[in-house]
């Protein structure tokens, strides 16, 4: 799977509210969410270096002034415009490059069904998507 998906599948795991399913089924999913960590690692410290080396002189001193006058406040917003450029360009390459998911102990499709028990708004596509992406045989 691709970076992105994987970022997006992290997403939406780490906002189910947990407290419909039980503790097997929360177990699983912090199976499946600890592994996609591990997974993202080299993103992440990807992102985290480009925004430490890209960001524009004078950026910090600007963001931590609450009392902007207009023009700093003009000059600041093109910073961010800038350095959010700069940062999406640098990662890019990191979203499209293939991640490798390995959970010790994949979720069942029983498992996966109580997720969505747990989040109301999702759909048969939420829960096809996922399955798919993270390779849980069907029954």
């Amino acid at each position: 799977m691709k970076t992105y998906e994987l970022l997006n599948i992290s997403d939406e795991l780490n906002r189910l509210p947990l407290g419909k399913l039980t503790i097997a089924q929360r177990a699983a999913l912090m199976r499946t969410i600890c592994a996609i960590s591990q997974a993202r690692k080299p993103f992440d410290e990807s992102l985290k270096e480009a925004r430490e080396k890209l960001k524009p002189e004078g950026f910090d001193e600007l963001a931590g002034n609450e009392s902007r006058t207009d023009e700093e406040e003009s000059k600041y917003k093109a910073l961010v415009d800038e350095y959010n450029e700069a940062v999406q360009a640098a990662i890019q390459p990191n979203l499209e490059a293939e991640a490798t998911l390995t959970v010790a102990k994949p979720m069942t499709q029983e498992e996966l069904l109580a997720l969505a028990d747990a989040a109301p708004d999702w759909t048969a596509g939420h829960i096809v998507y996922l399955q798919e992406a993270l390779g849980i045989a069907g029954e």
